[in-house]
């Protein structure tokens, strides 16, 4: 169910009387009993995850856990042919931190492969020089320097634990998303590419909402607002509070839609033309400048990569970390 909220509140400050627009985040979904997290220092680097449009039918004919997958890699401008033990390592060191968790890194190894299998004939789309889903070691090499040796090895030894284990449901390779950090409850397949997964509906992630970036703000100006909501083809005019209204949340807590000038758009646009980490995102007008604070940073599908690693450091393994993330799916070997 949504639950809509109409949060549009004018305030007068004294004697003047400058507009104040806040619209509030819907109320924190309830959550589970969970293990205690240990929230990521300050300065530790965020995964990034992006994965592409999720595919709408599972996989034609068998799946060999072991065979070499075919990427399209951006910044090589083809279609390149990658053994699975340098898939894992790449695909990992991309998204993760090489001194996260072991079973952390075991399980975004896992839910990568399961994910690029999962689409098929479609070969999954990265970009090797901005470790954007999986990159080489020729690019590790540079990036690590000195360590490349030490987290490399260290990959290697993980990878070589899972190459042959895939995340499937139904006895097909599953779909399975991953993204940096959720709003405290992950978002449903279909809000953002439309396709309704029946192991993508969602679970609680409390385990994020203590991780330091969980909450962050960006302010614009009254003309960078301005500008941005020219490029959606809107002309903003008149009082600046006035110009969002009403926001519909979806079960997760991401904005499902929201008026702006007298036109509603999705969460997802919105997020787009503003920039934001997530489309969980509250606006405030102060009478100078909109302040945007979102909860969570990437779509919110499937795996939380944060959530993974508070459930590793409390004592859970990569299959219970793939399993709780995926309801349905279970972890196999060699699946052909």
């Amino acid at each position: 169910m949504r639950k809509t909220l109409c949060a549009l509140l004018a305030l007068t400050l004294l004697a003047a009387a400058a507009p104040f627009l806040v619209l509030l985040f819907p109320a924190a979904p309830a959550v589970q009993t969970q293990p205690a997290p240990t929230a990521a220092p300050q300065d530790e680097p965020l995964p990034a995850a992006t994965p592409q449009p999720l595919p709408e039918t599972p996989p034609s004919g068998g799946t060999d856990a072991g065979e070499a997958l075919t990427l399209y890699d951006a910044a090589a401008g083809e279609e390149i042919t990658v053994p699975v033990e340098e898939f894992l390592i790449g695909a990992a060191a991309s998204e993760l931190p090489p001194d996260w968790p072991d079973d952390a890194i075991r399980a975004q190894m896992v839910a990568s492969h399961s994910y690029a299998l999962a689409l098929g004939d479609d070969p999954m789309q990265v970009n090797s020089a901005l470790c954007a889903g999986w990159t080489s070691a020729e690019v590790l090499r540079s990036r690590w320097g000195d360590d490349f040796t030490r987290y490399y090895s260290h990959l290697q030894d993980l990878a070589r634990d899972v190459t042959g284990a895939l995340l499937c449901y139904d006895g097909a390779p599953a779909a399975a998303c991953y993204h940096s950090i959720s709003a405290g409850h992950t978002e449903a397949s279909q809000n953002v590419w439309l396709t309704a997964l029946p192991y993508l509906q969602g679970v609680d992630s409390p385990w994020d909402t203590t991780v330091p970036e969980y909450e962050v703000s960006v302010t614009y100006s009254v003309p960078q607002m301005t500008a941005m909501l020219q490029s959606l083809g809107l002309t903003p005019e008149g009082d600046p509070g006035a110009w969002f209204g009403a926001a519909e949340w979806d079960d997760a807590g991401y904005v499902a839609q929201m008026e702006v000038c007298g036109q509603s758009f999705s969460g997802l646009r919105l997020r787009s033309a503003f920039s934001l980490r997530s489309a969980c995102f509250a606006v405030t007008y102060d009478g100078d400048a909109f302040i945007l604070t979102t909860r969570g940073y990437g779509h919110g599908v499937g795996l939380s990569q944060y959530g993974a690693k508070a459930m590793a450091e409390g004592g859970a393994n990569w299959q219970e970390i793939l399993t709780y993330y995926f309801p349905g799916c279970t972890v196999e070997t060699e699946i052909r």
